[in-house]
């Protein structure tokens, strides 16, 4: 009997002599998988083992295959010739009640290949939308002493900025030739009214009474309260000094004149902020928008006041996107009154948000108020008008900020974000039909809505209560694939293409291809211990990745050193002769960044070697590819180094910004995921 261990010998001793010894190879395989039975089965005198003993039970349509190479059938339980890894059962079913997008599984293939389900259920869509802004002034809270009259500057009280004023404190003491003549004549027009108060004509006495009135009026326009006109007028006396009192109470944050100086009418003399109302700008992705609406609540923290939090009312969205950041500013309004908050502090907001099924954004802290149609920011808890403008409120509901009714068919159809398969513009899931014949599974595609945190709102394709594939779906994608029938890669069935190569020149200078599809001459030559060699290079640079991205210097460094560690394990002896020289290149670029980021002595000489790393991880998996089960995400931040922009890799589909960390984490966009290549000997 042919001993399994002498089989598997010969197979690594071929693949270590790469591409010379791809015929011994594959001979080796075909040897193998001939004589399947031999190794696997047939032996009455060997312990059977569990999986023996299931296949025993199971029904005889059931077959076995590798999880990693699908192509793989056998009928009986053992090790897959190729990668030696123990045989899953997969029943495929070929009834008449199995249609061209659907896959039976037995009870104990299900098992085995660990496919879980979640049901398709119907709640509000919930996210938390995270902002990062400043506090600045509220320009309806801004008001500017001007000169009203042409004069002289001859005492501001007022001498420094970030003085406190209360609202009637004298600001300004000026002197005004101008003024001095309209009080001369203010005081001739009141003499005249008094000389003609007998007068029988009542021409001249209505011709004297206009002008004192016209008089006075003049005198208000240069600024004077009517307190210091009647002053005038009972004193009989003229000044050539105009006092200018404080309009309202605050702080002097701009002082834009000198003593002495002559100013004209309009000149600009002190600017005054009440602060205890101040608006706060926050910047918000695209992808972001469709969670937030005017009247919404945001809570907000400030790195002056650690543990604290703030609640401020969204009152404008910026209507047009920002060029360069692609962002949308957000303004905030929040309340001030112990005066804690201070212009130009920096803040972190988050908004929780919720979307009903007609994807409209609704808040429990809005249900049942009134609110002005002008100013959001004005709500009430009855009807009223707005302290603004004055228009009269309407219920929230009415404008789209609250629901009227909580129902079912207010609520969105939501899956787990694990669920979908997606790629490029189609999403497939998998669904579970129950079946008295066993498991039965069958592809749809779905039309997505947004992604709420761990779920994705569902718009069509799948219906309440059905059982979605939430682990395995691959597993079941790849039989499709496997029996030519449609699947996520192959829509209309058939046998599945292999891509073409295209794509953008990243900083480093190598090509990204597209999904993954391509693959290089040299990935193409290497075994599946070769491309295994590297999963700990990317392992310890993702948790790289991860640190940068949590602002942690002492984990980035430790990370980067073990990059360094474990490129430098690599055994070089496992690739093909063309891998190999590609191989030492590379590591030497990854060995090189990785140990300037691990001696990096603050965060922002970190995040630049990591720059240099990630173009030659890139360069690594355009070469090479990867072993892993789950997909890396080629990732990019058009505002990295310094608006040069910059690409890295990751393991989320989410962005986790390296270069900026919980500053902008989210900043960015997911180029295209990386599929792990199939090693020599797989097709």
């Amino acid at each position: 009997m042919i001993d399994q261990k002498r089989i598997q010998s010969l197979f690594k001793r071929f693949a270590l002599r790469g591409a010379g010894g791809l015929v011994g190879l594959v001979a080796v395989a075909i040897l193998a998988f001939s004589f399947g039975a031999i190794f696997f089965g047939g032996d009455e005198q060997r312990t059977e083992s569990p999986e023996h003993s299931v296949s025993e039970q199971s029904k005889e349509s059931t077959v076995w295959t590798c999880s990693m190479h699908p192509q793989i059938k056998l009928p009986k339980a053992g090790k897959c010739p190729i990668c030696f890894m123990d045989l899953i059962p997969l029943e495929t079913g070929s009834g008449s009640d199995v249609g061209p997008r659907q896959l039976r599984m037995s009870e104990t293939a299900k098992s085995l290949a660990r496919i879980q389900t979640t049901p398709a259920t119907y709640a509000f869509a919930e996210a938390e939308i995270r902002m990062v802004g400043k506090v600045t002034y509220d320009e309806t809270k801004l008001s500017y002493i001007t000169a009203w009259v042409p004069g002289r500057l001859d005492r501001l009280y007022a001498d420094y900025t970030g003085m406190t004023v209360k609202k009637g404190d004298h600001m300004v003491y000026m002197y005004s030739p101008e003024l001095l003549s309209t009080q001369e004549e203010l005081l001739q027009s009141l003499s005249l009214v008094e000389a003609l108060d007998n007068s029988s004509s009542r021409v001249l006495k209505s011709t004297a009474e206009a002008t004192l009135s016209a008089t006075r009026d003049k005198l208000r326009l240069f600024g004077l309260s009517a307190d210091q006109i009647e002053k005038m007028e009972t004193d009989e006396t003229v000044s050539d000094h105009l006092t200018i009192n404080a309009p309202i109470g605050g702080v002097v944050i701009h002082k834009n004149a000198q003593e002495g100086m002559y100013v004209q009418t309009g000149t600009r003399i002190y600017t005054i902020a009440d602060l205890t109302k101040l608006w706060v700008m926050f910047e918000a992705y695209e992808s972001d928008l469709q969670w937030l609406r005017y009247g919404q609540q945001v809570s907000f923290t400030s790195p002056s006041f650690s543990g604290e939090s703030f609640e401020a009312i969204i009152s404008f969205i910026d209507p047009v996107v920002n060029p360069k950041t692609r962002t949308i500013q957000v303004r905030a309004i929040v309340e001030n009154k112990e005066l804690k908050l201070k212009p130009d502090m920096f803040v972190r907001g988050v908004v929780k948000s919720r979307i009903d099924g007609a994807g409209r954004v609704i808040d429990d802290y809005l249900s049942g108020k009134w609110i002005s149609p002008m100013h959001p920011e004005v709500v009430k808890s009855g009807p009223g008008v707005c302290d603004v403008c004055g228009m009269d409120l309407v219920r929230a509901e009415s404008l789209g900020y609250a629901s009227k009714v909580k129902s079912a068919t207010d609520k969105p159809l939501l899956i787990p974000a694990s669920a979908p398969m997606i790629t490029g513009k189609r999403a497939v899931v998998y669904v579970e039909i129950p079946n008295d014949e066993g498991p039965l599974y069958e592809g749809r595609e779905v039309e997505l809505g947004p992604r709420a945190g761990d779920f994705y709102v569902v718009k069509s394709g799948i219906k309440e209560g059905e059982q979605v594939v939430t682990n395995g779906a691959f597993k079941i994608d790849s039989e499709l694939q496997i029996q030519a029938k449609p699947s996520m890669m192959s829509p209309e069935g058939g046998a599945t293409s292999t891509g073409h190569q295209h794509g953008e020149k990243s900083p480093g200078g190598s090509k990204h291809s597209d999904m993954g599809a391509s693959t290089s001459t040299s990935s193409s030559l290497e075994s599946k211990e070769a491309l295994a060699a590297l999963t700990p290079v990317y392992n310890a640079y993702f948790d790289l990745q991860m640190a940068l991205a949590g602002d942690d210097l002492a984990a980035a460094t430790q990370a980067a050193g073990q990059v360094k560690i474990t490129a430098g394990q690599v055994d070089m002896s496992l690739f093909s002769r063309t891998g190999h020289g590609l191989w030492m290149k590379l590591s030497n670029d990854i060995v090189g960044s990785a140990l300037s980021a691990s001696s990096a002595e603050d965060i922002k000489d970190a995040r630049a070697s990591f720059f240099h790393l990630s173009s030659s991880m890139i360069e690594l998996h355009d070469a090479f590819g990867h072993a892993d089960s789950k997909d890396y995400y080629l990732t990019y931040c058009p505002m990295a180094m310094d608006n040069a922009g910059a690409y890295w890799i990751q393991t989320q589909d989410t962005v986790w910004n390296s270069f900026y960390g919980d500053m902008m984490l989210r900043c960015g966009e997911i180029k295209k995921p990386l599929s792990a290549r199939s090693p020599e000997g797989s097709n």
